[in-house]
């Protein structure tokens, strides 16, 4: 329709017969076409950015999400090598404990014989007469009559009457 318009006030316009108002509503659409024209080439160029905007905004969403990723996987070899570490000072905490309990259990033993010894220390001391005498009259008593009944040099020495070994008598 402009188009038409267009060429018509041309044709007009050649043979000179326009009036000075047609000649102002020929060069408002002169100046209509060229902004339309400049409208048209800025539309184009705002498309190209918005698509070069897309691309961009597309690029850094993978970016940020392969940062994440990268991120999440330093985080979980974190993890791990805390797991591990938790782990071994776990196994080194057992060890420890089974270690100190087997010390206990070798200290109590001790300090039980270590009591044994001293009350028995404490009895010879208190009647060394009657230790002497009695550890004589039952070495006396205990000795076998035969050679073959007397223990082998070395062999343990029977036990006496209280539990205690004859290693305490006398000769």
């Amino acid at each position: 329709m402009n188009e038409d318009l267009l060429a018509t006030v041309k044709k007009l316009q050649k043979e000179g017969s326009l009036e000075p108002q047609i000649k102002d509503l020929i060069n408002r659409i002169n100046e209509l076409q060229q902004v339309n024209g400049e409208e048209a080439h800025l539309e184009e160029v705002l498309r190209k950015k918005q698509e070069a905007l897309k691309i961009l905004q597309d690029h850094w969403h993978k970016k940020k999400s392969k940062a994440q990723w990268l991120d999440m996987g330093e985080q979980l070899e974190d993890l791990m090598y805390q797991h591990k570490d938790l782990w071994e000072l776990q196994v080194l905490e057992q060890r420890l404990t089974q270690e100190i309990r087997a010390l206990e259990r070798s200290l109590q033993h001790l300090l039980s014989e270590r009591q044994q010894l001293s009350a028995r220390l404490l009895e010879v001391e208190r009647s060394p007469g009657e230790s002497l005498g009695a550890c004589a009259e039952n070495r006396l008593q205990a000795e076998p009559e035969s050679a073959e009944e007397r223990p082998a040099v070395g062999a343990p020495a029977p036990a006496s009457r209280s539990g205690w070994s004859r290693r305490w008598s006398w000769p």
